[in-house]
């Protein structure tokens, strides 16, 4: 069964061959009628005087009649009526109306009427084209006008190959090239396509400018194609291709759904440019303010920021954006390889973010405050400084963003902190850019948290860090190591140039500036042989000083053996090469060698100048307050001690109330000083008035004789 419009063809064309036909006879019998009357009229009246002719439109046309409804079509989905004020037929069937006006029926209950100067059709009758001031006129408001159309009698379809302009309340558009689709009503623009939506005032709000559009009224869309350039409020669009969601009056837009090499600048107030291959923009009530955006396929967005601030942008393949009533970001999602970069400001580095995903949130008025990244994080900063780029790797990164910079950046999962010269991992690290400063904590694969520069490596608990200066502190089991290999710090003369340095306490504090670190709780400072312990130990490595208070004990690898030594304060002072061991009111202190168990209120060992390159060689030893000292087989008692180890000499001086007492089996020997040799046995004496100098002996040694 053919379809419709060819029946109603067919019945055009056989409606128009017996409207020819009657015409033609028509015309027959009023020649022949007139001819009948001016001869039977000349037989009883004179002639009349000549009638003129009627003015031809054109000589060549076989009809010519006014006022005519030429051609009348209903049917079930169309009907329209064409009436002219004047009707030329020629031979073979073409038709030249005059004043013409089309009226289309549309039994979706829009109608349109189409008025021009003139239209003319084929033999055919197919299709009529309309010359001259073409006005077409919907039922809703909507108008066209053009200098030529085409108008098809089968469908209703209305093309024009040349410009034209249409418009309608708050929309208008111009072209060149157009065909209206009366049942789909549909308006497509062939080329230089410009359409443009105003508001109440007659302002252009939005101007949509492509190669070709399809403006689907019904649908109320504009797919635009062939380099688009929109122009929205204060946002300037350009994709190869876009569709364009209007409100129901199509005053408004609702959502532009942009395809190709899209870009977007002046986004709003929380975003300034996006860019992406795929980009959806959905906007609010007001058709101005955007509520959302996605983009796909190498998307980029850069994030508004205050006057003189520096940028924010985030990329990604997909990310998704909502935003609040204000136009300030409220979330922010990407996934499949995103980025943030933060701009430098003047004095802050520039740095950039790189994730499987991200997910921000934010607040109005404030944009962006808090933003997650996942799976291979990795957080750059290019330092100010050349090789001083400063690189973060995890597992997770949730960073709190203030004024639009970083306030602060927790790292989780396998955390790896890297920069020239420093080290740092955990199983969570925080980063406070502002106060350059981060904190590790939190066991992971590789042990407990861990720091490490040029001069210490520390493991703990939690370590604290600035990293200008780097001053760190550290508690819970710290274990470090100092290296003594750098120029830049000096080892206690204690120790050997060029071996790991090994300290362990409870809680360490370190000012990398000022080469000092404290060990506090339980420390103990180890390396070979030998080992200092104390409460809490201080390293002074630009002097190369070094102090244990506290119960302080040491174990000294000297040329003349170990030396074990305690106090409640032991120091070692480089510049002068000595060892300090101090008691308190209760407990003396103690150091036991090769010169004996020697204790007393103050002990200090002089060690050879180093410049001799005897770097454990003891030089001599001086004691005060309430000496005691056993070596061998004497016991030895005074004020002030001095052992001189070149050749085992001792110095021994007391005062009037209490004279130096040297008890050896056999004999006991008083005075004021006393020097004797631990080689030799024998003692010199050097009594005054004052104190008797006396040697006593008796017993089971009177045999032996006393000297």
């Amino acid at each position: 069964m053919p379809p419709a419009w060819a029946s109603d063809r067919v019945q055009f064309r056989k409606s128009m061959s017996r409207w020819q036909k009657r015409a033609r006879l028509a015309v027959a019998v009023v020649g022949v009628g007139a001819l009948v009357a001016v001869y039977t009229g000349s037989r009883s009246r004179p002639a009349p005087p000549p009638v003129a002719p009627p003015i031809r439109l054109d000589p060549k046309a076989l009809v010519e009649s006014s006022g005519n409804v030429v051609q009348q079509v209903r049917g079930t989905r169309q009907e329209f009526v064409v009436k002219a004020a004047q009707q030329l037929t020629y031979e073979g069937g073409a038709t030249r109306l005059m004043g013409v006006e089309i009226a289309v029926g549309n039994r979706g209950g829009r109608d349109y009427v189409i008025r021009t100067r003139q239209a003319q059709a084929g033999e055919r009758q197919e299709e009529l084209q309309l010359l001259g001031e073409v006005r077409l006129r919907a039922s809703d408001g909507f108008q066209l006008g053009t200098e030529e159309a085409f108008f098809s009698q089968a469908d209703g379809r209305v093309r024009a190959p040349g410009a034209f302009t249409f418009d309608r309340t708050t929309m208008s558009g111009a072209g060149v090239g157009m065909t209206y689709e009366r049942d789909a009503d549909v308006l497509s623009i062939a080329d230089a396509s410009e359409v443009r939506l105003r508001d109440e005032a007659g302002n252009t709000v939005t101007q949509f400018l492509s190669g070709s559009t399809v403006f689907a009224r019904g649908a109320h869309t504009l797919d635009l194609d062939r380099t688009v350039h929109v122009l929205h409020d204060a946002q300037v669009i350009d994709a190869a291709h876009a569709l364009a969601h209007l409100s129901e009056d199509d005053a408004r837009v609702t959502r532009i759904e942009l395809r190709g090499r899209a870009e977007v600048g002046g986004a709003g107030s929380g975003l300034d440019r996006l860019r992406a291959e795929e980009i959806d923009l959905d906007y609010a009530e007001d058709g101005l303010h955007l509520t959302r955006v996605a983009l796909r396929g190498e998307a980029t967005v850069v994030l508004a920021a205050d006057e003189g601030a520096a940028a924010r942008r985030v990329s990604g393949n997909v990310l998704d954006i909502t935003l609040a009533d204000d136009g300030s970001v409220s979330a922010l999602r990407g996934r499949d390889g995103v980025r943030l970069d933060l701009g430098g400001e003047p004095g802050t580095p520039q740095r950039t973010i790189r994730a499987r995903t991200l997910d921000a949130g934010g607040q109005k008025g404030r944009g962006l405050t808090k933003t997650t990244f996942r799976d291979s994080v990795v957080y750059r900063e290019d330092g100010q400084r050349a090789g001083l780029d400063r690189t973060i790797r995890a597992r997770e990164l949730e960073v709190v963003l203030e004024d639009d910079a970083i306030d602060s950046a927790v790292f989780s999962g396998a955390v790896r902190f890297e920069e020239r010269g420093l080290q740092a991992a955990g199983a969570e690290l925080l980063y406070e850019p502002r106060k350059g400063s981060i904190r590790v904590s939190g066991a992971d694969s590789g042990g407990t948290p861990r720091v490490a520069d040029e001069t210490v490596t520390v493991e703990a608990a939690v370590i604290d860090m600035t990293i200008e200066g780097r001053r760190m502190s550290a508690t819970g089991g710290v274990k470090t190591q100092l290296q003594t290999t750098s120029s830049a710090t000096r080892v206690p003369g204690l120790l050997e140039a060029g071996q790991v340095v090994n300290v362990n306490a409870a809680r360490f504090d370190y000012d990398g500036a000022a080469g000092r670190a404290v060990y506090a709780g339980d420390a103990t400072l180890w390396q070979g042989q030998t080992a200092i312990r104390g409460e809490r130990i201080v390293l002074d490595q630009s002097k190369g000083d070094l102090s244990a208070t506290g119960g302080a004990r040491s174990t000294l690898k000297l040329d003349t053996g170990m030396s074990l030594g305690r106090g409640n304060e032991i120091t070692y002072l480089e510049a002068e090469r000595t060892v300090t061991y101090v008691g308190d009111k209760r407990t003396p202190a103690q150091l036991s060698g090769a010169q004996g168990d020697l204790r007393a209120g103050r002990i200090q060992a002089q060690l050879a100048s180093a410049r001799a390159g005897a770097g454990g060689k003891l030089d001599r030893l001086q004691a005060d307050s309430q000496i005691s000292l056993s070596v061998d087989r004497r016991t030895v008692s005074g004020e002030h001690l001095t052992y001189f180890a070149m050749d085992e000499r001792y110095v021994v001086t007391g005062s009037a109330a209490v004279p130096v007492k040297v008890v050896e089996p056999c004999r006991e020997t008083t005075g004021r000083t006393l020097t004797f040799f631990k080689s030799a046995d024998r003692i010199v004496v050097d009594g005054n008035e004052e104190v008797r100098t006396q040697s006593t002996g008796g017993g089971a040694c009177s045999g032996a004789g006393n000297r």
